[in-house]
Order: C-alpha cells, then sequence, then structure tokens
C-alpha cells in the first residue's frame, strides 16, 4: 500500500518509496535493458510503419499510371478508328479508355463524338448530357449537341446549343471555332429551309470573314441562296480582290448582278466566268440573256435617240407577235370587238396605237417612248400570266420590266 511521499515512475509505471530520487526498477541492470528494448520496439514498429505507407503509395501511384497508359493507349486506337471512319470499332475503344479512366471528360466526349457517327444517337445524348451539366459553357460540348439535334432535324434545339457554342469557351482558336460553328449552322439551316434565320446568321458571319477567298466565295453562295443577292455580291467581290482565279467567284457575282437588275456588270462577270468554265451552262445561258437584254433595252444610257426608236418599235412589235402566238395557243379570237379577256384588251389597245408607233414618229416625239413601252410591259406580262414561261427576247423584256418597275418606285 503506497505510504505518503511515494511517486509512480513515468517510465516504468512503477512505484518510487518516498525519499528516493530514482526509480529502483529502472536503475537496476535489467529494468535499463527493458527500457532500451522498449524503445527499440517502438523505434522499430514506427520504421516499419513509414517503410509500410511508402510501398503502399508506390504502389498506388504505380496502379495509376498503368490504368492511365491502358486508358490512353485504347484512346488513341480509337482515335485511329475514327481517322479510318470506322465508328463502331471507336466506340469499343473509347469505352474500353473509360474503364481505366472513368471520369476523363475528353474520352467521353470522343466516345459521344463516335456514338453519333455510329448512328447511336441516344447514347451519344446520354454522355453529351452529362458532360453539358458538368460543363454548360463548353463550346465542343454544345457544338456536338447542336449537330445530335441538327441529325434529328430539331431547329429550335439544334439553334440554342450552336448558338451556346459560338458564344462558348473554346480551349485554343475560339475565333477560328466560332466561326465554323457557324457556318456549320447557317448550311443547317438552309437545308432545312430557314432562309430567313439563315439570313440572319449569314449577316453575323460576313462581317467576321478573315481575308480568306475561298470563305468569301462559300458565304457569297449561301447569300445567293437566300435571294440576298446585294450581300452575294459583296462577298464574290471581296473573293475576287483576294484572288481572281478563285472557282466560282466570277459566275456567283454575274448572277447576283443578273438578279439585281445590273445586266451590264453582270455580261462582264458572265464573260470571265465563261472563259475560266466553259462547261458552266448557267451562266452561259445568263450571259447570252445580259447580252440580248442589252442589245433590246430602250432606256439605257448613251444610245442615241435613232437606236432608241428603233429598240422601241422593235419591242411594241415582239409584244404584239407574243400576244397573237399566245393568244392562238389558248384558242383565243384577237379579233373579238367584245374584248373577254385582258389579253384581247390590250391586243385591241396596241392595234390602235400602232400606226404611230414608228421610229420617225418616236423621234418627233421621244416622251412617247415611256408610253408605249409601258403597253409593250403590260402584254408580256398578261402573255406570261395566261401562256407561262416565254421565249428568251420576250423574256428579255420582261426583265427590262422589272428593272423599270424598280429604278421607278
Amino acid at each position: 500500500m503506497p505510504l505518503e511521499g511515494d511517486r509512480l515512475c513515468p517510465r516504468c509505471g512503477q512505484l518510487i518509496p518516498a525519499g528516493h530520487t530514482e526509480c529502483p526498477v529502472c536503475t537496476a541492470p535489467q529494468g535499463f535493458l527493458w527500457r532500451l528494448e522498449r524503445e527499440t520496439l517502438v523505434i522499430v514498429s514506427i520504421v516499419l510503419l513509414v517503410v509500410f505507407f511508402a510501398i503502399t503509395g508506390f504502389v498506388v501511384k504505380r496502379y495509376h499510371a498503368t490504368q492511365k497508359a491502358l486508358g490512353g493507349h485504347w484512346y488513341q486506337r480509337g482515335e485511329a478508328a475514327l481517322k479510318a471512319n470506322q465508328p463502331l470499332k471507336a466506340v469499343d475503344a473509347f469505352h474500353t479508355a473509360l474503364v481505366y479512366s472513368r471520369d476523363n471528360s475528353t474520352y467521353q466526349m470522343r466516345l459521344a463524338e463516335a456514338l453519333v457517327r455510329s448512328d447511336h444517337l441516344s447514347e451519344a445524348q446520354v454522355y453529351l448530357q452529362t458532360l453539358w451539366i458538368r460543363e454548360p459553357g463548353n463550346g465542343t460540348v454544345n457544338l456536338e449537341l447542336g449537330r445530335l439535334a441538327a441529325r434529328q432535324s430539331d431547329v429550335p434545339e439544334a439553334l440554342r446549343y450552336y448558338h451556346n457554342a459560338i458564344f462558348g469557351v473554346w480551349d485554343s482558336s475560339p475565333l477560328v471555332h466560332r466561326r465554323e460553328t457557324r457556318l456549320e449552322l447557317c448550311q443547317f439551316l438552309l437545308a432545312n429551309n430557314e432562309p430567313t434565320q439563315a439570313e440572319s446568321e449569314l449577316i453575323a458571319l460576313g462581317t467576321e470573314l478573315p481575308a480568306n477567298p475561298a470563305l468569301h466565295a462559300q458565304v457569297g453562295k449561301m447569300f445567293l441562296q437566300v435571294r440576298d443577292y446585294h450581300r452575294a455580291l459583296q462577298q464574290f467581290q471581296a473573293a475576287l480582290k483576294l484572288k481572281p482565279k478563285i472557282p466560282g467567284a466570277w459566275a456567283g457575282a454575274g448572277e447576283a448582278s443578273f438578279e439585281l437588275g445590273n445586266y451590264s456588270q453582270a455580261y462582264r462577270y458572265l464573260q470571265k466566268a465563261v472563259s475560266q468554265n466553259p462547261k458552266d451552262l448557267n451562266s452561259a445561258q445568263q450571259l447570252e440573256l445580259s447580252k440580248l437584254i442589252l442589245s433590246l433595252d430602250p432606256f439605257v444610257r448613251r444610245i442615241s435617240q435613232k437606236e432608241r426608236s428603233r429598240r422601241t418599235v422593235a419591242a411594241f412589235n415582239q409584244a404584239r407577235l407574243r400576244v397573237r402566238q399566245c393568244a392562238q395557243s389558248r384558242g383565243l379570237n384577237l379579233q373579238e370587238k367584245q374584248a373577254a379577256s385582258p389579253l384581247q384588251s390590250l391586243y385591241a389597245k396596241a392595234s390602235k396605237m400602232k400606226g404611230s408607233v414608228n421610229e420617225r414618229s418616236l423621234r418627233r416625239n421621244p416622251d412617247m417612248t415611256n408610253k408605249v413601252m409601258d403597253l409593250v410591259f403590260q402584254m408580256e406580262r398578261q402573255a406570261e400570266q395566261t401562256c407561262g414561261t416565254p421565249p428568251d427576247p420576250d423574256r428579255a423584256l420582261l426583265m427590262i420590266a422589272r428593272t423599270r418597275g424598280a429604278a421607278e418606285r
């Protein structure tokens, strides 16, 4: 039983009697050895633990490195399969890569692309939506979702994701990616008969094009498709300024000028187009029609009054011939006193005017040209409504009428 003044040894826990300064157990030879063994055991245990954790860390690190290497190996196989246009093999390879690296966003992205290309759209959408939830501003993810919606002809969803991609975050070359994405969106809208939406996207695209003649020509052709001929002409002119021999640009500029009613400019562009590509039948036809219009139009500047009068008489006679041929094909009698159709009424009006429509009268009274040509245009329009597409001379007169009407508005 401890007495007053006794205390416990902090080393061995034995009782130190009152009046003793040192522990009799620890100071004994066998106590010293026991204490030394215990401290050695502690040190060895600590060393063993350190070694164990070091080995464990090395093994774990080695394991992860092996997993990463295997994932990379299968990823490369997937990339090779995609380049070889073997999307099903790519799907298998990317799936295997994800076994070794489950949360790798790049592997998931490429797997989704391979699934889209192999027509596994539902599975691709699952991966893409997962990636989108993780990074809603990722340009690549939004682009793939836009393409997926485009494959399904879902215009609103495609617009949503393509716009997200255009204004999204890209790892590299953001301006190039955004321009290419908008170009792809324009192609999709044109293919899905959305000309109004396509035109607005093309206008935005046209403001951010680099000095690339092929791109300017491509955008110019798209503007032709939406019938925005002014902007189409601007794009073709930009392409030709950068590279005069760019394929299709002369033809595009000629077509745009032709549709705008600038036939002299169209003639110059179309001549170049046909000389570059004699097999371009559309340009050849427009060239011949432009030449015909320029030779028939009495309103062309810098021609003499004599030539203007001659052209007016020729147009009047051509329009009367067209009406007669049209009436004959429809079984109409133009000689009836009671006009039963607009065509008969116009022919009767022309017959009354015939005596005064000659070159001499027109030279003496130049203002009469407008009155005669107004009647010519009316006859040609009515004949077109009654009998359909006319021969080229009458078609040329109709185009002069449209140009004249646009100029007067």
